[in-house]
């Protein structure tokens, strides 16, 4: 089996040399090991210290309106309609990632990191100032900050993965899945306290952290990011240095893909948010938005301009299994920090700050996740598929108890199963990207805005689905949906309110359980990627097929050369013993380079 985890096949002749993704200076014979390390460690610095606050931003921004959701609902006088502040960060999170993925390389990452700190400083300053007769400012400056936040993710998550090995992203990777993990856990804490004052807050926080943002990307990152990146389609390569002009490089952008991705999936979320709620699931309006919304999504294929990601990226298992994944995510961690936080102030009683705090239990096994997953990436066994499986089944068991916890009302099962699905996240949110870039090098940007979809969508279509139920089971309406007051109402009908809130909850967590024990099923056909050692020895390793099938394949060709039955012929040992390691090269044998 060692060997079989160790055997590097040949470089695909397409891919580049190790030395062009290492960072520092250019490799020549007589530069020192230290100093390259040195080199290594002062560029990773800078990445970090220029992108800390604008990607803690955007994962801060995703969560913070967790605790004031229903204070904000209830001075719009929307509070059946209280998803949707939600869903239109998500809807345009998600959307929009594909588009940044293409800005990053059209102009360059500093341009398009620039752009998105500025869009989400212009969508906060309009939820801030929102009158609440003016529910549709709201939500549009909840748009463009989910715009931005797209932006923020992607092209923060390729610059990570710049300049640098499969090994130096996985490291990079690990400090900024911390990052990110502590600010979603510490949105719902910090947005229940500027409750407290004016949920207002919850976006005018958003200005200074901005604006410290732009600061640091300014002073320490300007003259370390990649400029524009050539484009095939206008026979643009690196070597020759020439990019046309801006105009024809613009043309290339996939406009018809991004509207009709838009569109389609705007109509589906919408389709689901109607159904049961506004109008019968039967309605000609929810059929109609669901067959035009899947007809739009679907269409993106016939847009004739370079496409947003390519068709081989979504038609490959892994990525498409990792895909399905990571939606999981989304929606586990979103029904965490929304619908755990409903059930704390309308079963318990709590006020949005005290609702806040208990959501903090998230954060240790965040934190957990994060350290396990790094070390089995950069340590033993340096390998993507244990942390992915691991984390997947941990977080389904994790759902799986909180929904039990909740119905029982018992608060340490509560806290130590928010803390599992953290845990099983934080195994995840490092690793999955790592793992598609490792099958599609070629296609960095492309694999992680299409990766980074995933978490925004999942969790769009989990609150889009749980707020369903939640409005159908719990039978709360604009006059008695304010969750504050529940108990200043009449002995009985106060309790009832109650109850019906708590079961709304429960069942929210029940629709979505079956879809994380299908992600847990999904991940026995995943494939695996091994990474080479830090030493810069051999490279990296990709199990194209189902990697629990390579290994027993591996298996059962030891039994057969371990088997007295057949003999002592040294031959026949031979034999098997070829058949062997035919079977691991098969198994661990690259994709042919799907460009």
């Amino acid at each position: 089996m060692a060997n079989h985890l160790s055997t590097n096949p040949p470089r695909d002749s397409t891919s580049p040399p190790a030395s062009s993704l290492r960072s520092g200076p250019p490799a020549t014979p007589d530069v020192d090991h230290k100093a390259a390390k040195r080199a290594r460690r002062k560029y990773r610095w800078k990445i970090v210290l220029g992108l800390v606050w604008p990607y803690a931003l955007q994962a801060l921004d995703a969560t913070i309106i967790a605790s004031a959701l229903p204070w904000v609902a209830r001075d719009f006088n929307k509070i059946s309609q209280q998803n949707w502040i939600v869903s239109a960060f998500n809807l345009t999170s998600a959307a929009f990632i594909p588009f940044w993925a293409q800005m990053a390389d059209v102009f360059g990452r500093y341009a398009a990191i620039i752009a998105a700190v500025f869009l989400m400083l212009i969508g906060s300053a309009l939820c801030t100032g929102a009158p609440t007769s003016a529910y549709g400012l709201l939500l549009l400056g909840r748009g463009f900050q989910g715009v931005a936040s797209a932006g923020l993710n992607v092209v923060v998550r390729t610059i990570l993965a710049d300049r640098v090995t499969l090994q130096e992203n996985a490291k990079n990777w690990a400090i900024f899945t911390l990052v990110g993990g502590i600010s979603y856990a510490l949105g719902p804490v910090i947005g229940g306290y500027l409750t407290r004052a004016n949920w207002r807050w919850c976006f005018g926080i958003n200005l200074p952290v901005g604006a410290a943002a732009l600061l640091a990307i300014f002073t320490i990152l300007r003259k370390e990011l990649l400029g524009p990146q050539p484009i095939p389609e206008l026979d643009e390569t690196a070597d020759t240095g020439h990019f046309t002009k801006i105009a024809a490089r613009l043309k290339t952008v996939d406009v018809g893909g991004q509207a009709f991705f838009l569109m389609g999936f705007g109509l589906i979320i919408l389709a689901l948010t109607w159904g049961g709620v506004t109008y019968p699931w039967n309605s000609a309006a929810v059929i109609s938005s669901l067959l035009i919304g899947g007809f739009l999504f679907l269409s993106k294929r016939i847009s004739r301009q370079r496409p947003m990601i390519p068709w081989a990226l979504l038609t490959n298992r892994d990525i498409g299994l990792i895909f399905y994944i990571e939606c999981a995510t989304g929606m586990a961690m979103f029904a965490v920090l929304y619908f755990c936080n409903v059930y704390f102030i309308a079963v318990k009683g709590n006020s949005p700050d005290e609702a806040g705090l208990q959501l903090l239990f998230f954060a240790p096994g965040m934190g957990v996740g994060v350290y396990l997953c790094a070390f089995m990436c950069n340590r033993w066994p340096r390998m993507t598929f244990p942390p992915l499986f691991l984390g997947t089944i941990t977080e389904a068991i994790g759902i799986g108890v909180l929904t039990w916890a909740l119905f029982k009302e018992q608060s340490p099962p509560i806290f130590g199963a928010m803390a599992m699905v953290g845990a099983g996240m934080g195994l995840r949110f490092m690793v999955a990207p790592l793992h598609c870039i490792g099958i599609f090098k070629a296609h960095r940007a492309s694999v992680i805005g299409l990766i980074a979809i995933a978490v925004p969508l999942g969790g769009t279509i989990g609150l889009t689905i749980m707020s369903t139920i939640f409005n159908n089971v719990s039978e709360l309406d604009a006059k008695d949906g304010d969750f504050s007051r529940l108990r200043d109402q009449p002995a009985g009908v106060g309790e009832q309110a109650i109850y019906k809130a708590k079961m709304g909850v429960v069942w929210a967590f029940v629709s979505i359980t079956p879809l994380m024990v299908l992600s847990w099923i999904l991940c026995f056909f995943l494939g695996n990627v091994k990474l080479a050692d830090g030493g810069g020895n051999g490279q990296d390793a990709v199990y194209a097929k189902p990697y629990l099938w390579c290994l027993w394949q591996d298996r059962q060709a030891a039994k057969s050369i371990e088997d007295p039955r057949l003999g002592s012929s040294h031959s026949r040992i031979e034999l098997n013993s070829t058949r062997s390691k035919a079977a691991r090269f098969e198994c661990a044998n690259p994709p042919s380079r799907r460009d």
